[in-house]
Parts: structure tokens; sequence; C-alpha cells
């Protein structure tokens, strides 16, 4: 059950929790997640919620570092006291992770990251597996404080064509692991690079050397349309709804990192951004880069970093039997039904 564990069922567990616990160490009110289960949600004295891993001796948890961040703390071999009913009190070895001063978004924020926490570890944590999701969790809080690496817009574009594809999990295994790379999506062989147009003109910023793919390689650039609706999915739709569809815990610490890098510390009103689906759905085209309007690929090596619009008004766009056989990547990006998308038929 443990790596079934979903965000809202632990923060359902929490919220039916007060503070009053034994006045005595480390002290906490707290429910395992289920029956014989080594993970206890709850709160501590202060009102914040706190997940708390039982260890063991063997387990080694005790010498793994402790740290305290400004919204996260995580204390290793802690012995605590936890008040599980009225009179009912259980003390254990835990490791304790506790998100400190925060307000409701954060909260949510940090129980989606606990849910990829459950389903990487099981329900029997070994150390080498605890000190990597540590510090996937403890990087995750990092970025959310760093300054952000792109735009809103053209997030939600990639979060919507993950959600709506036929393998959502391909993509996210391609999805660039810094919002600056050259392409949003690179299998390697493969790769396709997003545009949105928030004028409803296939009019779109390039830099030269995203349309000129190294030799032997496929690029399809992806254009769609975009325009604010608060009736349309927000980017915290998105990402649960990948979520639903996804099981893999390392690709979902991927998805988790990926948001946190791209917004920075804007996450809080760029989780609330929305966009209209409809447009997208209706406006989404692929294109060969072959299609693509550019420039002489013979640029004097003195000359770099050379940028441009193009506009895609007039080019062919692929039909929808030429994406399912140009490639793995492609085909995984195909809507999950061939009328969910204005894709040109064969």
């Amino acid at each position: 059950m443990t790596r079934g564990a979903r965000a809202r069922d632990l923060k359902r567990l929490v919220a039916g929790l007060d503070t009053a616990a034994p006045n005595e160490g480390r002290a906490y009110r707290a429910l395992r997640i289920a029956r014989d289960s080594r993970y206890r949600v709850g709160r501590d004295n202060e009102g914040n919620p706190v997940v708390l891993i039982e260890t063991t001796e063997t387990t080694g948890a005790a010498t793994l570092p402790d740290f305290e961040g400004r919204h996260l703390r995580i204390n290793h071999g802690v012995d605590c006291t936890i008040a599980v009913a009225d009179a009912e009190v259980e003390r254990g070895r835990f490791s304790v992770l506790t998100c400190v001063e925060a307000d409701d978004s954060l909260n949510d924020r940090f129980f989606d990251a606990i849910e990829t926490l459950l389903r990487s570890l099981g329900e029997t944590p070994v150390t080498v597996e605890l000190r990597g999701v540590i510090a996937g969790l403890i990087e995750l809080f990092r970025l959310a404080a760093q300054p952000s690496q792109g735009t809103v817009q053209g997030l939600w574009a990639e979060l919507w064509l993950i959600a709506q594809a036929r393998e959502p999990e391909v993509l996210l295994d391609a999805w660039h692991a810094d919002p600056t790379d050259v392409y949003d999506f690179n299998s390697g062989p493969e790769r396709i690079e997003i545009k949105s147009s928030g004028r409803q003109v296939r009019k779109h910023h390039f830099s030269h050397r995203q349309l000129t793919p190294p030799a032997g390689t496929r690029l399809a650039i992806g254009s769609l349309f975009v325009e604010s609706s608060g009736g349309g999915p927000t980017v915290a739709t998105l990402i649960e709804r990948i979520r639903r569809q996804v099981a893999e815990p390392r690709t979902l610490r991927r998805l988790d990192l990926v948001v946190a890098a791209t917004l920075g510390a804007e996450w809080r009103s760029g989780m609330r951004a929305a966009f209209d689906s409809e447009l997208a759905s209706e406006s989404l085209r692929f294109f060969g880069v072959e299609a693509v309007p550019s420039i002489s690929r013979s640029i004097p090596d003195e000359v770099s970093d050379v940028r441009y619009v193009s506009d895609l008004t007039g080019a062919r766009a692929l039909t929808l039997k030429e994406m399912l056989n140009q490639g793995p990547l492609l085909a995984a990006a195909t809507p999950g039904t061939e009328t969910s998308a204005g894709l040109v038929l064969p």
C-alpha cells in the first residue's frame, strides 16, 4: 500500500490530527499510512506536517547527514515518542522529515514529493535508497528558492503535451533536465522542440542551433496556440494528471525537479497559471525540421548565437501516420486518441 499512497490521502490523514503530543523529547501525533507500515504521517507540536520513516540499526539511517533548510528539516536516527490515539503512545527510532513554517501551497508540494519518495522506497527502505531520495527532496526545495529558468507558458505547453500523449513516460524520460537545454525532448536519435504562441500565429523564435540538429538525428517542431483561461487546466492540474498516468518513481522525481527548476521562486504563481486546453488541442501541429524556414547552414565560424523568427503558417505539417512511423519519441507524443488534437490525418 505504501507505493500506492497518494499525496491527497496523506494530507487527509494529517488534516484530521491536532498538535497535542506527549510533552517529552521528540514528540509527535502521527498515524501509520497503512497497517504494519514503517511510515507515519502527522504533525509536530508546532503544527508542522511531518513524515516519520521507521529505522533500525541495520538500516544505517543514523549515519546519514541531517539537513536544515528554510522550509525543510531532515533528521536521522531520532528517538521519537508518538501519540497514536488518546491513550496510546509508542516509541521508536525514525528518520524525521518536517515541512517547516509552510503555507498550504508548500504543504501540498511537500506531500507530492513524499508520494514520490514512498513509491521509491517501498516498505523496506535501505540506506542507499534513502540517501538518494532524500537528496532529491532537498534539491527540490533548494530549486524552489532559485530564480526561474523558463517561462510558465512554455512549461504549460510541455506539460500539456506530456499529459495528453500516448506514452507520457517516454516523453518524461526524454524531457530536458535543464530548462535551458537546446531541445525540450531528446532521446538521442530523436528530438522534439515545442513552440507556443499567444498570438494565434505560427511565428516562433528559434536559435539557429535548434534548427540544425546533429547529423543522423531526427527533429520535429511542435507548434500550438496558447491563451490564458481561468477555466483551463493549471500547471498544477497537469502535473497531477501526469502523476496519475506514471508509475515509475524515477520518472516522477524527474517531473518534480524539472518543474521546480523551471519555475524557481515563482512556483506559487506558476502553479496557478491556466491556459485553454481546447485551443491547444485544436492548434497542435508537428513539422519536420526540413519544413521550417531557416537560414543557410553555412554560417561562418566567427558568427555565433544566431537567433531568428520563422513563420510556419505555410509549412507542411506531418500527418499522424508520418508521426507514428518517424520514431518512438514522436509516436509517443501523439495524442492518446486520434481525435484529441487537430493533427493532419493521413
